[in-house]
């Protein structure tokens, strides 16, 4: 491929805010995993996104640098663009459509070809990590989605991205005792911020 193929980035000329992945959370009172990237400077501005518990698992993975046997999904395509000799320059979400997110992943070849794909935040997420990859979100999703520092009970949701932590390498490890503890606090954590943020739109 050449560089004359290139293709222009999907957002135009729009705001794109530099985020990281702080960690992965239960969000009650729905009960479904949540990925949180919050803003790097500015208004230090957090952006839950609803994923599924394979996502989840293995975003909860990266972030941990936890050990495993075999390949996973994202090593997978990691390693096939790595030998393709094509690096992942960023990932970026980019929209919010009736409730859904939409995510690009930007990919240049070693001949200088820019391509943009389509793909979920969860897997982008994932890859960006892999690969040590920027991950951005437009302004105007931003804007419309995230949370500000003061609407977020940070020590609270920490903690419950903390035991969930531990409750999957307690299941992992087949410590079943641990494990039953273990729901029953996170039970009863999701219950307290139930109160605190059931009303959040989130």
């Amino acid at each position: 491929m050449s560089a004359k193929g290139s293709q222009k980035p999907p957002w135009g000329n729009k705001k794109l805010v530099p985020v990281s992945v702080t960690g992965i959370s239960v969000c009650p009172p729905y009960q479904g995993y949540v990925v949180i990237l919050q803003e790097l400077g500015g208004e230090e501005r957090r952006l839950p996104i609803f994923i599924g518990v394979a996502e989840a698992q293995a975003i909860s993975i990266l972030l941990q640098n936890m050990e495993y046997a075999r390949p996973l999904t994202f090593d997978l395509f990691g390693n096939m663009l790595s030998k393709l000799k094509v690096e992942v320059k960023s990932v970026t979400v980019t929209d919010l459509k009736e409730n859904t997110f939409f995510a690009v992943v930007e990919l240049k070849d070693d001949e200088g070809t820019v391509l943009y794909i389509d793909a979920r935040p969860s897997d982008s997420i994932a890859l960006a990590l892999k690969t040590k990859a920027p991950i951005f979100v437009a302004e105007k999703v931003m804007s419309h989605a995230a949370l500000h520092p003061d609407q977020m009970p940070d020590s609270e949701l920490d903690q419950l991205a903390e035991l969930n932590q531990k409750l999957q390498e307690a299941v992992a490890e087949e410590a079943y005792e641990e494990a039953a503890k273990l729901r029953d606090q996170i039970k009863e954590l999701e219950q307290k911020l139930g109160g605190k943020s059931g009303d959040q739109n989130v």
